[in-house]
């Protein structure tokens, strides 16, 4: 599925007038095709979902200096040095660099969720 799926519909779309019994015998196999193609990407974007809320949280414990040594060491990250107050907390943790990038990662996840989706309701 690393494949553009437009690329793949592209050529699964095209129908061929000439033997229309044979394209409507492909209809399962095209739906079932994307319709698992969808649930794996939708899938996807669930569990990256989950994965920025505990990323977030992280990030918060970071940020506020109640996230424990261990968990800093495992993380690979050195104690937060600025103090932040409650209301700007979440100016820092939507700027966070994680954070971005998981959010983005959704984003494209969610787009071709989407995409799929809608191949699905045109076959």
């Amino acid at each position: 599925m690393e494949n553009k799926i437009s690329e793949i519909w592209s050529k699964d779309s095209k129908i061929n007038e000439n033997d229309l019994m044979n394209e409507l015998r492909n209809i399962p196999s095209l739906h079932s095709k994307y319709y698992n193609m969808y649930y794996t990407e939708a899938l996807r974007v669930k569990k990256l979902k989950g994965d920025y809320k505990e990323l977030e949280m992280a990030k918060r414990e970071w940020i506020d200096g109640s996230m424990a040594e261990e968990d800093l060491h495992e993380r690979g990250w050195r104690p937060f040095q600025k103090k932040v107050i409650r209301q700007d907390m979440d100016k820092y943790i939507q700027s966070d660099k994680d954070i971005i990038n998981l959010s983005l990662k959704i984003d494209y996840h969610s787009v071709r969720a989407n995409y799929l989706e809608d191949i699905v309701k045109t076959i």
